[in-house]
């Protein structure tokens, strides 16, 4: 094949450039300062915030959606911007398996960056979401450059220096692992009157005959009714074998789903403690800081306009 051919085909390839990191790193404020022109951006936020998508103010629905736009627009070899966290490099590599040229940008942020950011949003994960994701994806940065062959960029949003102090408390508390990072988060989640529960919460709606049975099947139950997680768990699962059956599961089993809802409860606070202990690591690694190679806004935009021609 002639080397005018392969150029001819090179450009021809469609293009894909992913805006990758997780909540509260400042992707939207990058993209604000790159010139994309036409391209399509695809993002989770235009599902959760649009009051008509059946996504609306429900994360996880919105996600999907998201993926869902962005594998139609791969099968029509469309070129666009993903907005993603690209915690799964699998669904990243799928493109360059449909014949894409791909360029990636990561946003990093310190990870009590990303924790007040998040806080201070009108739109807010849950902050052990942000701490998993800031741990699964900046551990992706040399996976990724391999696969993109170099086609990566990584911004260091530090916020002008308006979160040194907290860095550098949260770099000394990080010293004492998972404990002394939880112990910082409380004080500086008082201090600063922070909302850190999720704004995504989803409660299940019970009609009045189902709700009665409810009442009923968990009267001989112990369980803290004031506790988000664990009523939604048992009223979705009561309501789901209601309206499947027409009648409730029984105490039984309404027991048993209490006591597994509490293990994974217990499991999901065993990997966080996991996920704090590994970003402090992470933290005091020279080999993990080597790897963060800041690009200004101008440099990948230069990048981005030498790789979309």
């Amino acid at each position: 094949m002639k080397l005018s051919t392969l150029i001819l085909e090179k450009r021809n390839r469609p293009k894909l450039v992913v805006m990758a990191g997780g909540a509260g790193t400042g992707k939207s404020y990058l993209l604000s300062q790159l010139d994309l022109g036409s391209l399509h951006l695809v993002n989770p936020d235009k599902y959760v915030e649009d009051p008509d998508s059946p996504a609306y103010n429900k994360l996880s629905p919105g996600v999907a959606l998201a993926n869902k736009e962005a594998e139609a627009l791969g099968d029509d070899k469309t070129s666009f911007v993903w907005d993603t966290t690209a915690s799964n490099p699998a669904k990243v590599k799928q493109f360059l398996d449909k014949g894409y040229d791909v360029y990636m940008v990561m946003v990093y942020t310190h990870p009590v960056i990303a924790f007040i950011s998040n806080a201070k949003r009108i739109r807010r994960v849950p902050s052990s979401a942000v701490f998993s994701t800031w741990n699964n994806v900046y551990k992706l940065i040399e996976d990724y450059n391999k696969m993109l062959k170099g086609n990566l960029s990584i911004f260091i949003n530090d916020r002008g220096g308006d979160f040194d102090q907290y860095i550098k408390e949260f770099d000394t508390a990080a010293k004492n692992g998972a404990d002394g990072i939880s112990d910082y988060l409380q004080k500086l989640t008082d201090k600063l009157e922070l909302e850190t529960g999720s704004t995504f919460r989803d409660p299940i709606q019970l009609s009045k005959q189902v709700e009665q049975e409810f009442f009923k099947a968990v009267r001989n139950i112990d369980y803290n009714t004031e506790d988000y997680s664990e009523d939604r768990a048992l009223k979705k699962y009561f309501s789901d074998w209601y309206n499947k059956k027409g009648v409730g599961p029984g105490e039984e089993k309404m027991e048993k789903k209490l006591a597994s809802h509490r293990r994974e409860k217990e499991n999901a606070a065993t990997r966080n403690v996991n996920t704090l202990d590994s970003i402090a690591a992470d933290l005091y690694d020279p080999l993990f800081q080597e790897k963060l190679v800041h690009s200004t806004p101008a440099e990948i935009d230069s990048k981005i306009q030498n790789f979309l021609s």
